[in-house]
């Protein structure tokens, strides 16, 4: 750590980050070695070309139901622990943030991007409400049931103007975007970082996120066989409006 800022990077680049239970736990301790340093603020950035692509898929056949809820449980829990967070949070998105990997940069308090950002929710498509009421925080609820039941991919330029991102920065000036924020906490007296982030997100910033995903993927049996038909689908185009090209 240093100057109060830890830094959490993904790091599966031919994975294209995608959240395997082992990355998962990852964050978790890389949260935990943050709240024990004290940092002031967390930045999560990727060495892959894509922010994260989501829920890890890739070894779905050796997958039971219950196992699959044991991981989607511990990724909720990981996005309850960003909102509540004592730190600011921070998420460098260069990339495409997919499904969980975009909850994942939606559960920061600042998602600042370049132009080649961009988000999708697919996760409604087999039955998982993740982190859809954050969505429509930062969003509002008309526009998060439109990208959560469609699928489509959102831009950079579009995705600012939703708030998904809270800056739009060309790649050499990100590190000065994020420089402005550690800056600006650190002139903070001791302890206020804290009280600050816990009074701008509200008293219910978690947002009940495992209750409410728990809830979808046991609405009905066969988690494992929803997520293999969709797999299978999902080798279809992608949906762009045009208005986002």
């Amino acid at each position: 750590m240093t100057g109060g800022v830890h830094e959490i990077v993904l790091d599966r680049p031919t994975k294209a980050n995608a959240l395997s239970a082992e990355l998962v736990d990852q964050l978790h301790a890389g949260l935990d070695e943050a709240q024990q340093a004290a940092a002031r603020t967390v930045v999560f950035r990727s060495t892959a070309r894509q922010f994260c692509a989501g829920f890890d898929l890739g070894n779905l056949a050796e997958e039971t139901d219950a196992t699959l809820l044991h991981r989607f449980c511990r990724l909720g829990l990981l996005l309850e622990r960003l909102y509540e967070a004592p730190f600011a949070t921070v998420a460098v998105v260069t990339g495409a943030a997919v499904g969980a990997g975009a909850d994942l940069a939606l559960a920061c308090d600042h998602r600042i991007g370049s132009e080649h950002a961009s988000f999708r929710f697919p996760g409604a498509a087999f039955g998982a409400v993740l982190g859809t009421r954050r969505l429509a925080q930062v969003t509002s609820v008309p526009i998060a049931t439109r990208l959560a039941a469609s699928a489509e991919v959102c831009r950079s330029s579009s995705a600012l103007r939703y708030g998904l991102l809270t800056e739009l920065l060309p790649a050499d000036e990100i590190a000065e975007g994020i420089g402005r924020i550690v800056a600006e906490l650190a002139a903070l007296p001791d302890g206020t970082t804290s009280q600050l982030m816990r009074a701008a997100r509200g008293p219910d910033a978690g947002g009940a996120v495992v209750a409410d995903l728990v809830r979808s993927l046991v609405a009905e049996p066969g988690l494992r066989d929803r997520i293999d038909r969709y797999r299978s689908a999902s080798t279809a185009s992608v949906p762009v409006r045009e208005s986002e090209r």
